[in-house]
């Protein structure tokens, strides 16, 4: 199995990689501080220069650049603004350093295609998993939209997460698609730890559009006052109903689809190789809601030690039907192994 995995420009974290990089699909990165994406705002973020020189170390790797905001303002589409995205992409491409674009929004795709056909024809565009494509339907119409703008076909995509634990109608999806689009990879998004058919998923979308316009402000609270991670603290076993894949469970994938993408690119380098790495080695020691990066926020107060899920969990919910209420095995594992942990200060002086 291949993965593909966040780049952040940590000078240990860039070197393992490019140590790694037959083992990796692509790399993905925020294009520059202020380029919407589908993260919230970071005064961290990294300028473009300092993402060049890692981005350098691993020529022979697809390098995307995001620009995956659900929707952007309508003067993105035109002026000043879609200019200036023009001109990032276009010293991205001088430095060598970018293969692709991942996308969301297609009235910008078509806006950078009719904007600058060359700079459209020396990247590929690439569907956001936020595209949700659990259906043929669904993804060939996607597809179809790409090819009438001036980008290069998508080389890969990401299916929906959804279809993660979901062998036998994955299986069908991924044969009916390499056979209409010969050569394009596909792969699956593997620890993400989303609700399953999330319901808050449109809105949660929205409002980082809208935060990356200055419209609003958005933060874990919304989360844990009113979303996903208020259900998730206070019934643990949604968070095993999670269409996750563990790195225990990458290899029952392998035929169906090509690579596993790692997602938690706003956390810090040296996570991001632990991460990595138990990808790598098919195995991860600690507690599964510290691997799984929408769940990670509650792993100071919720445990769940990966080593202690059953070596059949996978097997046991590949093809769930998520009728929790009349199945339960979800949640009487969660009882058995989850628990609450202290609030502890950090200890000085030692």
């Amino acid at each position: 199995m291949r993965y593909e995995v966040p780049f952040v420009p940590d000078a240990a974290y860039a070197a393992f990689l490019a140590g790694n990089a037959p083992a990796l699909e692509a790399v993905y990165f925020r294009l520059g501080p202020d380029t919407p994406d589908a993260r919230l705002p970071d005064a961290g973020d990294a300028s473009p220069d300092d993402l060049a020189l890692g981005l350098r170390a691993m020529p022979g790797v697809p390098r995307l650049g995001l620009l995956n905001a659900a929707f952007h303002a309508p003067e993105t589409y035109r002026g000043d603004v879609l200019r200036d995205i023009v001109m990032l992409l276009e010293g991205y491409l001088a430095a060598g350093t970018i293969t692709g674009i991942v996308y969301a929004d297609h009235y910008l795709l078509t806006a950078l295609s009719d904007a600058s056909p060359e700079v459209a024809g020396a990247l590929c565009a690439v569907p956001s998993i936020n595209f949700r494509l659990d259906s043929f339907e669904r993804l060939a119409a996607v597809l179809e939209a790409v090819a009438d703008t001036r980008f290069k076909f998508p080389q890969a995509l990401i299916l929906d997460r959804d279809r993660n634990r979901d062998t036998a109608r994955l299986a069908v999806l991924a044969s009916r698609a390499r056979q209409a689009f010969p050569g394009l990879r596909l792969g699956l998004m593997a620890n993400e730890g989303c609700l399953y058919a999330c319901p808050f998923k449109t809105a949660h979308d929205a409002h980082i559009a809208l935060s990356r316009l200055a419209s609003c402000s958005l933060g874990p609270d919304v989360n844990r006052e009113l979303g996903c991670l208020r259900s998730f603290y206070h019934h643990p076993g949604r968070m095993l109903a999670s269409p996750f894949v563990r790195p225990e469970d990458a290899h029952h994938l392998e035929g169906i689809v090509d690579f596993l993408k790692i997602c938690g690119r706003t956390r810090p380098a040296a996570d991001l190789a632990a991460i990595v790495r138990a990808y790598f080695a098919g195995a991860f020691h600690g507690n599964l809601a510290w691997l799984l990066d929408t769940q990670e926020i509650l792993s100071g107060r919720l445990e769940i030690p990966n080593d202690a899920l059953p070596e059949d969990f996978f097997a046991r919910t590949d093809g769930c039907r998520h009728d929790c209420r009349a199945c339960g095995y979800c949640e009487e594992l969660a009882g058995r192994l989850a628990r609450e942990r202290e609030p502890a200060l950090p200890r000085f002086g030692e």
